[in-house]
């Protein structure tokens, strides 16, 4: 049995030059962080040239109000796209580049997917082990979780389509005083 990673579910439409389809939207204060569109060729590169400018861009679902998609600035996607052979059809997804090039040497933000609670554990762990500069040991990842969850440093964004992805903010210093707060409590340990 294989388990699909992101799920993809209907969403609505968009058109920049001709309709395209859209199975997943993730966003943080109105920016794309996750798109995943199908389509003709010319109709999903039109979608990711619009947003690659830092343009607006519409979804729109079958019923209820548009989803607006406001890029701050251009240049912010990856981009990965493929034909559906036999489909005459394109799939796009465009990822936030802080998703696939985080940054750990200045206050950023990064984002992940959140297939189940063990990868997002893992990943968190990841993130953290690479921005404090202090050993971070897999035996505190859900501690972090917790933590980050509670100091508002891991937020949900909006998501449509199935996909769940948080937003992770790179703050080195709260970190660093999360692990230092959790040895002194006891709550975490050196293994």
């Amino acid at each position: 049995m294989t388990t699909q990673l992101i799920p993809q579910q209907y969403v609505g439409r968009m058109n920049v030059v001709g309709d395209c389809f859209v199975f997943g939207a993730a966003l943080h204060d109105n920016q794309p962080v996750y798109l995943d569109i199908a389509g003709p060729a010319t109709s999903v590169e039109a979608v990711w040239a619009r947003l690659a400018q830092g343009k607006e861009a519409r979804i729109v679902p079958d019923t209820g109000s548009s989803i607006v998609l406001q890029p701050p600035e251009p240049g912010l996607y990856t981009r990965f796209q493929r034909k559906l052979e036999g489909l005459a059809i394109d799939h796009l997804l465009l990822v936030h580049k802080a998703i696939t090039e985080p940054v750990y040497s200045e206050l950023t933000t990064t984002y992940m997917f959140f297939a189940d609670k063990d990868q997002a554990t893992a990943i968190l762990g990841d993130h953290i082990s690479k921005l404090v500069k202090v050993a971070v040991f897999p035996e505190w990842y859900a501690f972090l979780v917790q933590q980050g969850r509670l100091e508002h440093l891991m937020q949900r964004c909006v998501c449509y389509g199935g996909a769940q992805v948080w937003m992770i903010t790179l703050d080195e210093s709260r970190w660093t005083r999360i692990i230092q707060g959790g040895l002194v409590s006891g709550v975490i340990s050196l293994p």
